[in-house]
């Protein structure tokens, strides 16, 4: 906007994501994702829309594809969301979805055991049957059979703007606000569940089948 002040700017956009830093799930989560960052949105038949969170709730999702008019997408129909290979949101309980996360600094994983105990850490290693998480300088393994759920608390989301930049120009980035606040934890955190062990496991590969 022209006119306005950048340390003005930078300081109320610091001020918005500390005051989001709590995690959010859920399809209607992605309502608090930035509009300047463009996802794939997957439904159950296979078809992907691409493009950005226009709006969304708890019942729907309205996407904003390029030169093409607003999508507006049930949540009922939605089976993920994904930023390039990253997980935004999953409808299914999958044993191959937690195995193939990457997490990144400031991420781990949350599981809820059987007893009710709630553990936090990094994935080391995950096989067939149980699950390694790292607390500190410790790693404990968990047999799969005593996990009730598995939650990814994940960073939300960076802006296309700054994924370009990263990916063409990382020296640009010294001159970014999101930057700065994003290596001072503040973009805020999503919690993906992708694991529920009272839902039927699928574990079947995800590809888009046709785009709209």
């Amino acid at each position: 906007m022209q006119g306005s002040n950048p340390l003005r700017s930078t300081l109320a956009a610091l001020l918005l994501m500390s005051t989001c830093a709590g995690a959010q799930s859920g399809a209607d989560a992605l309502g608090s994702v930035t509009h300047s960052s463009s996802f794939t949105f997957l439904q159950r038949d296979g078809t992907c829309v691409y493009g950005k969170v226009s709006k969304a709730d708890a019942t729907s999702v309205i996407v904003q594809p390029f030169d093409k008019p607003p999508v507006t997408l049930q949540s009922g129909s939605l089976l993920q969301v994904r930023q390039g290979n990253a997980l935004l949101y999953t409808a299914r309980s999958s044993w191959a979805d937690v195995s193939g996360v990457v997490v990144y600094p400031r991420e781990k994983f949350v599981l809820t055991l059987m007893s009710g105990k709630q553990v936090k850490g990094k994935p080391v290693k995950t096989n067939s049957d149980s699950i390694a998480l790292k607390h500190g300088l410790r790693t404990t393994i968990y047999p799969k059979a005593e996990v009730a759920t598995i939650d990814y608390l994940r960073v939300k989301p960076p802006t296309d703007s700054f994924m370009y930049v990263l990916g063409e120009a990382p020296w640009i980035l010294l001159f970014d606000p999101e930057f700065y606040y994003r290596s001072a934890g503040f973009a805020g955190k999503l919690q993906v569940r992708l694991y529920d062990a009272t839902k039927p496991e699928d574990d079947t590969p995800v590809e888009c089948r046709g785009r709209r």
